[in-house]
């Protein structure tokens, strides 16, 4: 069964300069007071990006991914090796996790750079033992990469998804 953590974070905004050291530490502790010294794979999203952020949510509840069955909407896209998701891998409570995170999107380029800037709002937490690491080659960058994952269980991907916080 997956948890739901539901939360709000006013300092998450664009109105201003975010500090996003402060908003990190917000989502440290929302991981930590949850998943304490867990490991788990960590995979984000902004739901400004998509239709609907409800529709978002229901969506990586019922299919465990946030993922669509189309060709143009899998991840397998990036690479040529089958990637069910991209995830990072780490312990809660023994990183800096959330500041991490947020600042692939919104300090480190390509990400950084696309207007508008929308918030990492919705983070999944997969129990690494239902998921297999798979190193490809990353086309862009043209390094083995090891942040790809495939459901050790492709017919039933809900049980991988732990824990989806969503930052209202």
């Amino acid at each position: 069964m997956t948890k739901i953590i539901r939360f709000e974070c006013p300092e998450y905004n664009f109105d201003h300069n975010p500090d996003l050291k402060k908003i990190g530490k917000i989502i440290d502790e929302k991981l930590y007071d949850n998943f304490a010294d867990k490991e788990i794979i960590l995979r984000c999203v902004q739901s400004g990006k998509h239709k609907s952020k409800q529709e978002l949510i229901d969506h990586i509840i019922n299919s465990g991914s946030d993922y669509y069955e189309t060709d143009s909407d899998k991840a397998a896209n990036m690479t040529d090796r089958k990637i069910d998701l991209y995830g990072y891998a780490c312990t809660v409570g023994k990183t800096d996790i959330g500041f991490h995170m947020l600042e692939g999107f919104h300090l480190l380029k390509p990400k950084c750079l696309e207007k508008p800037q929308y918030s990492v709002d919705i983070w999944m937490i997969y129990d690494p033992e239902q998921l297999e690491n798979v190193e490809y080659l990353h086309r862009r960058y043209n390094v083995i990469a090891r942040d790809g994952y495939i459901f050790k269980d492709d017919g039933n991907k809900q049980k991988a998804l732990i824990g989806l916080m969503i930052i209202n």
